[in-house]
């Protein structure tokens, strides 16, 4: 078939001081099957028959990192673009179900292409044309997920690829194909030999995925290994909340509604998530059940809790979820319109925008100690509740009398 794929400049100068030099060389993987898809690649690997050493040679006038040396891997930089370019190679055993324990380098692409995951994965190109031994085109026209050769081998080689053919079905809208689908439930028990780093990456892009809510239920029992929390999601519980966080595309929001009941961040910690959303999604379930009424002493007071950035997502979250009823979503769009006109208009609803501080009360007679915070806190609640005007004189006034 006849494929012309637009290289960068960088990549295209690559292929050409390969093939000076005497080697074989191609774009692969990723960025061929991107390219075949109609989306910009972020990066550019090559794949050459020249060994490690000539591949240093032949960019003696350009700033080379041996990358990964025992596997392979050169990365050149050509006008600050990054390039990694390795020898074709055959793996050798995978005893750690991550990588080989060692590689031969060999002179035949067709070898290489071979130890390769998926058939979309395993595609060459150069300005000779498309190197495709194993209909790598044609599932990617079909819209197929396919483990190259047979998938038990290939997950038993590494089982995050179980997770990647997950990642890849959701994020591209493909289908797995039967026989690699069959060896995912197959060997689901190998993702245990990964790493949470490895599998939190994979599995975060999956949550952002245009089919995730489906790839979810299909192979929910392969999420479970990882994350066994969510086997006491069942039957139309579990549907409910996958359809809900289709609704959403903040995977902040999806996963407080994947993980709403449970300890959210003991599951994200061993997930080795950031903080910030380790942070974030336990405050959202811990208070998705908080009523939300649309007046403005109430709004004022869950910003003062929630911070406006969260109580945003907390209202979005309850807007999303499939368990509350479309009449209490109304008031969520009513309180979301006060919450946005009380922050515009800065009215007070936290000690950073009280009209006074702890200093005034200091210098106004009232002792230093925890006397100080407590009266702050007092003031802000009826400024809150429109008792007080939070204007620095009245707050003042109300703070003599209470000396009197």
């Amino acid at each position: 078939m006849d494929i012309e794929i637009k290289m960068p400049e960088e990549a295209e100068k690559a292929l050409n001081i390969l093939k000076s030099c005497g080697h074989e060389a191609y774009v692969v993987g990723g960025c061929v099957r991107d390219a075949i898809l109609g989306s910009v690649p972020s990066d550019w690997d090559i794949t050459t028959s020249a060994l490690p050493e000539e591949i240093s040679s032949c960019f003696k006038n350009y700033r080379t990192i041996n990358t990964g040396l025992k596997h392979g891997t050169v990365t050149v930089i050509i006008n600050k673009m990054h390039l990694e370019i390795t020898t074709y190679r055959i793996d050798g055993k995978y005893s750690d179900n991550r990588r080989p324990d060692e590689v031969t380098f060999t002179d035949k692409i067709s070898m290489d292409l071979k130890r390769r995951d998926f058939t979309m994965n395993s595609l060459a190109y150069n300005k000779e044309g498309i190197v495709d031994l194993f209909g790598g085109i044609e599932d990617i026209k079909n819209k197929i997920v396919k483990c190259v050769g047979v998938p038990d081998e290939r997950f038993q080689e590494d089982g995050l690829r179980i997770l990647r053919a997950m990642r890849f079905a959701a994020v591209l809208g493909f289908n797995v194909e039967e026989d690699t689908r069959k060896s995912i439930h197959k060997n689901k028990n190998l993702l245990k030999n990964i790493s949470f780093e490895r599998i939190n990456n994979e599995f975060m892009k999956l949550l952002n995925g245009v089919k995730c809510s489906e790839i979810l239920s299909e192979y929910k029992d392969v999420v479970e290994v990882f994350i066994p929390e969510i086997s006491e999601l069942r039957g139309e519980l579990w549907t409910e909340r996958l359809n809900s966080a289709s609704l959403v595309d903040n995977i902040i929001i999806k996963l407080s509604l994947l993980f709403y009941g449970m300890d959210a961040e003991l599951i994200l910690r061993q997930m080795k998530s950031d903080n910030d959303t380790i942070k974030k999604v336990k405050l959202l379930t811990l208070n998705m059940d908080g009523e939300i009424v649309p007046e403005i002493p109430a709004i004022k007071k869950w910003l003062n809790k929630m911070g406006y950035d969260n109580m945003k997502l907390l209202i979005h979250l309850k807007d999303a979820s499939l368990k509350y009823p479309e009449d209490e979503k109304k008031y969520l769009r009513k309180a979301e319109v006060l919450m946005d006109t009380i922050v515009r208009e800065n009215q007070c609803y936290s000690l950073n925008n009280l009209e006074v501080k702890g200093t005034d009360l200091i210098s106004a007679g009232i002792p230093k100690g925890p006397g100080v915070g407590k009266l702050l806190d007092e003031m802000l609640e009826k400024v809150m509740d429109d008792e007080l005007e939070n204007k620095k004189d009245v707050l003042l006034d109300y703070v003599n009398n209470k000396k009197l």
